[in-house]
């Protein structure tokens, strides 16, 4: 497996394993219910005594597939999975359970579930996403897309592929592109996608701004995993940040970039937080990106601003106008996008299907922050990437 990292550099395959020195704390039992492939799956048993492999969840599950018993969910002192399965509804049916891996960043969707809700504050579980494992992939995706919508790739496609035309300068604008250099982007959220995006862009000559509860620079917390040479561990590459808790910063924020990208995930607080007013208060030219969550964006506006046109002297980049340039979605609400969203047919909107996160080395690196937590809680020591901890003396 490839190496993951915390505050320093840990290998993904390490783990005290079934003869560690604290084999009383030792996870022996692990369910994987995702799909992943043999080899992987084989890379788990210096981790664990036993792996039981049930492959019930994904797009490809079958569902006639044999489903974990009563028997081997009370046995089970870790699960890696995506989602709650139907069975279980409370956590008496695991007694053994200590760590509950999440093979995905999102956590919505298991902290909604009966079963997660019915946790007392006696509860041992750990519970765990594989966030930072997909910091490399979208950051790349960000900035590719970018770069289609700056240089009307995605224009030039769909007119040459399907008219077979050369497609004329003027048609295009002229001198129409809009160097990495020239650009002022702003990261909505400053997490590890955030901050491998900003590197990137940095790295590019463009100037990144970022929008932060605090509004202050803060270093990766040595809890969240990340992966080596990836990110801005100290928070140094902004050349500025804006409070989200202010107005007046937020649309100070929004004022200044040519791109914004969110990178926010599902939450209450989140759930429509890029709205008529965030979408106004960006330049009638810039970019949205959207790699967090779809239900962060008031959909609806965010087609009412790609839709407008500017009027008569009003300048390009004019604030204040509910008027963008462009957008990249990944993630939509909801999901799959139904085909009759305009989204799908307006020529200055790329959508693709939350696909920025599926690196080939995806599924070794999953596996990798399941093996780190299962050999770092059995040494005694706090897992990384937790959302839920046991209450101390639990």
């Amino acid at each position: 497996m490839p190496a993951v990292s915390t505050t320093a550099s840990v290998s993904s395959s390490s783990s005290s394993g079934p003869a560690s020195a604290s084999g009383s704390r030792a996870l022996n039992h692990c369910l994987v219910l995702w799909p992943v492939a043999p080899a992987l799956l084989s890379s788990l048993k210096g981790v664990f005594h036993r792996v039981s492999y049930f492959p019930i969840q994904g797009p490809d599950a079958a569902p006639d597939a044999p489903r974990p018993t009563a028997a081997d969910y009370a046995s089970a002192d870790a699960i890696f999975a995506f989602a709650m399965p139907q069975e279980l509804q409370h956590p008496r049916q695991t007694p053994n359970l200590r760590l509950w891996q999440c093979c995905a960043a999102g956590v919505s969707h298991l902290q909604e579930t009966a079963f997660f809700k019915a946790q007392g504050p006696e509860s041992r579980i750990v519970w765990a996403n594989a966030t930072g494992i997909q910091t490399s992939t979208i950051g790349e995706h960000v900035l590719g897309t970018v770069l289609m919508l700056t240089h009307k790739i995605h224009y030039l496609y769909l007119a040459q592929q399907t008219q077979q035309r050369w497609v004329p300068h003027k048609e295009l604008g002229g001198n129409f592109i809009r160097e990495l250099k020239s650009l002022t982007v702003g990261l909505v959220g400053y997490g590890n996608i955030a901050r491998e995006t900003a590197r990137l862009f940095s790295a590019c000559g463009a100037t990144v701004l970022a929008l932060t509860r605090s509004g202050r620079p803060e270093p990766f917390p040595s809890s969240s995993l990340t992966l080596p040479s990836t990110g801005d561990p100290s928070g140094s590459v902004p050349t500025a940040y804006f409070s989200s808790q202010s107005r007046d910063a937020r649309l100070a924020f929004f004022a200044r970039c040519d791109v914004v990208v969110n990178t926010l995930p599902d939450s209450k607080a989140t759930r429509g937080c890029m709205g008529r007013e965030e979408l106004s208060g960006m330049k009638g030219d810039a970019i949205y990106v959207n790699v967090g969550r779809g239900t962060t964006t008031d959909q609806e506006a965010l087609v009412e601003a790609l839709r407008a046109r500017a009027g008569e002297g009003e300048e390009r980049d004019a604030v204040g106008t509910l008027r963008i340039g462009a957008a990249s979605l990944d993630v939509t609400d909801p999901e799959p996008l139904p085909s009759s969203s305009p989204l799908w047919t307006l020529p200055n909107c790329i959508v693709t299907p939350h696909m920025s996160a599926l690196s080939s080395e995806y599924w070794q690196r999953a596996l990798g922050v399941l093996a780190l937590n299962a050999a770092r809680l059995a040494d005694g020591d706090e897992g990384v990437n937790v959302f839920r901890a046991p209450k101390v003396g639990a």
